[in-house]
């Protein structure tokens, strides 16, 4: 897997977008510092809340659309995010990760209609009591695989010695697997509405104890440890640190939510989503500010770019002028930082720098005028 990583970071650009893309990017001691301490953090508190969960609180049922909605447009952002990762380094794990991200926010939708309460008193799509809890865990224990297949897919040597994906291929694969995720959703959705008879009994009025009791919600805890354990590496890429980051938040919500936790609208339900609602924003943060991290370094570049062209044009005009301002007792460097000020001038005078850009031409059209005031009088 190491050697298509480095084939495709090579087709990107190199060092430079090896060190953008958090796909491909190790980790830094700094950035593995940092999620550790968030882990141990967030350990804590769940500590804290653990002996609190089944503290029975006020039923709120406009908490489930108002926190469902935040986390479909979370993991909606992620997913298209991941997508553009996978067009970039073109590996069929990224595109199963960013799948993953799409199936948790399609999910998403069917459990919010079908909570009692939150739109309707038995909610909106005509299952059963027992609807939004299958539902749940089709949601979780369904991200869960997704991740295991992503973490699984990365160890394997699938991707390796494969050549470049061409752009209707990319395009194909991309569609195909918002299809198939669509398909997935409605299918979950149809066993936990139409065929819910089908189903085992999890939920007891309010009371989903029998989760646990029938080791459904702990299966689905142990998925998820699994899929954090296979992340880990000795080389951490910047992605599987975050993402295991995020298995490891997501184990403390489900805990919370459905293995301590015994009832809707406990201490437990409150806090084990809100954990969930934290554990979701940690990858779309970092992706988020790999963005502006990239679109920044092309900025950058391409203002050093014109730096360099700018420089070697000057050095090839000096190169042919140099006899005739030699005897005319201007020294050839006074010329050329000259012409260097003049062609900064003329570029901050354009409409088309960006923000980044003009800063860069002002440093550097500062630094030549430094230069040309340190030369000695000719």
């Amino acid at each position: 897997m190491d050697q298509t990583v480095d084939r495709n970071v090579g087709a990107l650009g190199g060092t430079g977008a090896r060190r953008l893309l958090l796909s491909t990017t190790l980790a830094t001691a700094r950035e593995k510092r940092l999620a550790l301490v968030i882990a141990v953090v967030a350990f804590v508190a769940f500590l804290a809340v653990v002996p609190l969960a089944r503290v029975p609180l006020a039923k709120m049922p406009a908490f489930i659309p108002s926190y469902e909605a935040a986390l479909f447009f979370i993991d909606l952002i992620t997913a298209v995010l991941l997508f553009d990762q996978f067009v970039r380094v073109q590996t069929s794990g990224i595109l199963f990760l960013a799948a993953g991200y799409l199936f948790d926010a399609f999910i998403i939708v069917p459990h919010a209609l079908s909570f009692p309460g939150a739109f309707a008193p038995t909610g909106l799509l005509g299952g059963n009591a027992q609807t939004t809890a299958w539902l749940y865990v089709f949601w979780h224990g369904g991200f869960s695989l997704f991740v295991l297949g992503y973490a699984m897919w990365e160890r394997s040597i699938v991707d390796q010695g494969k050549p470049s994906w061409t752009r209707s291929q990319i395009i194909w694969a991309i569609f195909g697997s918002i299809v198939a995720v669509a398909v997935l959703t409605t299918v979950f959705v149809m066993i936990a509405t139409v065929g819910h008879d089908l189903l085992p009994i999890v939920m007891q009025g309010g009371d989903y104890s029998l989760l646990v009791t029938k080791g459904i919600s702990p299966t689905v805890w142990v998925l998820t440890l699994i899929a954090m354990l296979l992340l880990w590496r000795r080389e951490q890429r910047v992605m599987d640190l975050w993402l295991m980051l995020v298995m490891w938040i997501w184990l403390f919500d489900i805990a919370l939510s459905a293995v301590v936790g015994s009832n809707r609208f406990d201490f437990g339900f409150y806090v084990g989503r809100l954990f969930g609602l934290i554990a979701a924003s940690f990858l779309v943060l970092a992706l988020l500010v790999e963005t502006i991290k990239l679109y920044s370094s092309a900025l950058s570049d391409a203002a050093s770019a014109e730096q360099k062209v700018a420089q070697l044009k000057r050095a090839h005009a000096s190169v042919e002028i140099s006899s005739s301002k030699k005897g005319s007792g201007e020294p050839v460097e006074a010329y050329v930082l000259k012409q260097n000020i003049a062609y900064y001038q003329t570029l901050l005078k354009s409409t088309s720098l960006g923000e980044d850009q003009r800063r860069t031409v002002e440093k550097l059209l500062s630094e030549e005028k430094e230069k040309l005031g340190g030369l000695p009088p000719a």
